[in-house]
């Protein structure tokens, strides 16, 4: 007895598959690309969000744990601290940069080269009998990329906060 079956495929059925593996690719690749490029704007915002919470973090501590307010402006406040070194301790925004001065030390950056301030504003709420001091901010915070690509821009972010100075 002869066998007559041959191994292999026909060119119908290559043809069949060869569309069908065509098909299932183009519709994945866009999925996966998506995916990837939504990661990259991820990161980018939760950079933006963690130095602004760093930022509003370090201001209400250095509020809460002054001894009194020298002066509050728009876009600076001077504190009075009990460490001779670190007195006065002031908070402002210059060139994009949140920065904070610790006495006649050089001003330090807040923000990291990444982020750029945008706006940094001080209310002052201190009670007419000055027993409460209440210090009222509002910081905006941007993204420093400036190439093409979407993924990677980040709309800017706005925080408020407050704090009490808790000394007297």
């Amino acid at each position: 007895m002869i066998n007559n079956h041959k191994h292999g495929f026909t060119l119908i059925e290559l043809i069949l598959y060869v569309s069908i593996v065509t098909v299932f690719i183009t519709a994945l690749v866009p999925f996966a690309w998506n995916v990837i490029l939504g990661g990259e704007k991820s990161s980018s915002q939760q950079e933006v969000y963690a130095q602004a919470r760093l930022i509003s973090e370090r201001i209400k501590y250095e509020i809460r744990n002054s001894t009194g307010v020298n002066s509050v402006s728009s876009n600076a406040i001077s504190l009075a601290v009990s460490n001779v070194e670190n007195n006065p301790t002031v908070i402002d925004v210059s060139s994009g940069n949140v920065r904070i001065t610790l006495g006649a030390a050089a001003a330090e950056n807040l923000n990291s080269v990444t982020t750029t301030a945008t706006t940094l504003t001080f209310t002052d709420y201190t009670s007419s009998d000055t027993k409460t001091k209440h210090i009222q901010f509002v910081l905006t915070l941007d993204d420093t990329y400036t190439g093409g690509r979407q993924e990677y821009e980040v709309p800017p972010i706005t925080i408020e906060g407050s704090a009490e100075v808790r000394s007297n």
